[in-house]
Order: C-alpha cells, then structure tokens, then sequence
C-alpha cells in the first residue's frame, strides 16, 4: 500500500487541526441533537468518563415504545397534560427502571 505514494510526500508528524475532546464530545451532543423531533427545541446528551469514553448519547424525544404523533408537542396548553411536560420524566422513569 506504501507503493501507492511518494514516501517523501507522506508526513511524518500528527496533524494540528484535529479536534479536542471537549470539541469531539460537543460536536456528539450536537449530531445527537438532530434526531429529536421536537419542534421547539433540540438537545443532544453526550455522557463521558474519566478516561474520555462516551459511556452514554441522547437527545430530548418521547419515551420509547411511544408514538411521536399521539403525544402533545406543545410547550404552553390550558391544561398541562397537553404539553410536553409530563411524559419527560415519565422517560426518565422508564430508563431507569430498565436499567
């Protein structure tokens, strides 16, 4: 494969234009963000350890298991069973108990 190119072309030092963790991890929670079908408002998670692993991603979305047509999408109703609200820590719940 290294007859493919010219050996002195090649460099041999590391690039300097690379991204830096907390770069990496943002742009995560940003690309992770663009699957929520939230209509107000997008937001991505990206959870990390100590040693700079992603140990978890989300983003805001119904529960799993949940229609995105049959939950309410709105933030402001007469009655707050009609936003959005409610069904948010009810996802929360959920993961947990499956955990």
């Amino acid at each position: 494969i290294f007859s493919r190119f010219n050996m002195s072309e090649v460099s041999c030092k590391k690039r300097d234009d690379y991204l830096e963790w907390p770069e990496y991890f943002m742009a995560v929670a940003f690309l992770s963000a663009q699957r929520s079908k939230d209509p107000n408002s997008q937001v991505g998670a990206c959870i990390v350890n100590t040693e700079n692993k992603i140990v978890g991603i989300g983003y805001n979305g119904m529960p799993n298991g949940c229609s995105d047509d049959l939950l309410p999408w709105r933030r402001i109703a007469d009655n707050k069973l009609d936003t959005k609200y409610p069904y948010g820590q009810v996802k929360g719940w959920c993961k947990l108990a499956l955990e």
